[in-house]
């Protein structure tokens, strides 16, 4: 019964949204009518390809109005702050989107589940504790692993940090403007940092101011060290500094937050691993000397 109360309200969300989807395409009758007398030109891929896969007709429409509706329905502040993560994770997906993706996952892959699981024969109350398992999993997963990424990749950016700013303060020194120096570390250094600077310094190229463009890389990568060094580099532009020293000064200060924080790890070490000792080690060693003992009182005849 709850399976079937569960494939109800899933399958009536899911033909609810599709139909206002649908809806919003077409807003009035002579929408309609004017939609029929308009002419749009046919792209190549239509003119090449007469048949599109089913992905082209189907799925894309389907997913861009309900990713449409989605960001609708959703206040703003909640789509902003959830676009922001997905940047910073580098994802390059929208907010709707990823909503969208985590909605049909949450709800399709437990009703999947149920149904294979009530084919087999399984018991009512395995069944509905898979379900609800399954949808607590997939409502709160998706957020577990995208702070995960994040994480991870902000780690991957701020070790990049000193060796990538080392080349640029030699670069400077040696008599190359400040994009040329940045363009180099682009051919040198690998991963995600390089993927955003390289990403601003086409921003730049095409026009935008270098102060607008490298706040926004340090927002997207949302590592307070780097927010720090691109406040720096646009106050030592904007007062006439040496922007080889700034950096210089910059990047030794997060080598020691860098070392600090390695210190706060190792520190870290020993009460972390008392848990271990306690609960694995410490019964292994008993058992390993106390148990011939134990064997022995065990067998001695008082």
């Amino acid at each position: 019964m709850p399976i079937l109360i569960a494939m109800g309200t899933f399958f009536t969300v899911f033909l609810t949204v599709y139909g206002l989807a649908l809806r919003g395409e077409a807003s009035g009758p002579m929408d309609s009518r004017l939609g029929g007398l308009r002419y749009s030109r046919p792209k190549r891929e239509a003119i090449a390809e007469q048949d599109p896969a089913f992905k082209a007709r189907v799925l894309a429409p389907l997913m861009k109005s309900l990713t449409a509706r989605v960001n609708r329905i959703l206040p703003a502040s909640i789509t902003d702050r959830l676009q922001m993560a997905l940047i910073q994770g580098g994802l390059k997906i929208r907010a709707g989107q990823f909503i969208v993706i985590v909605g049909i996952l949450a709800g399709a892959v437990p009703m999947l589940v149920a149904l294979y699981l009530l084919l087999v024969g399984s018991p009512p109350k395995t069944i509905a504790m898979m379900y609800f398992a399954l949808l607590a999993f997939g409502a709160v997963g998706p957020r577990f692993w995208l702070m995960g990424r994040i994480k991870r990749r902000q780690k991957l950016i701020w070790k990049s940090l000193p060796d990538a700013f080392d080349l640029i303060t030699a670069s400077v020194e040696a008599g190359l403007g400040i994009d040329a120096a940045f363009t180099r570390v682009i051919e040198k250094v690998k991963g995600p940092f390089a993927i955003e600077l390289s990403r601003t310094m086409r921003e730049i190229t095409v026009g935008r101011s270098r102060k607008d463009a490298f706040l926004d890389m340090s927002d997207r990568t949302g590592v307070e060290e780097l927010r720090s060094l691109v406040n720096s580099i646009i106050q030592a532009e904007a007062m006439g500094i040496s922007i080889g020293n700034v950096i210089r000064v910059q990047t030794g200060v997060i080598r020691m937050k860098r070392r600090q924080r390695a210190e706060q790890q190792a520190f870290k070490a020993p009460i972390k691993m008392v848990f271990p000792l306690v609960f694995f080690i410490f019964p292994a060693i008993m058992v390993v000397i106390g148990g011939p003992a134990a064997l022995q009182i065990m067998n001695s005849d008082f």
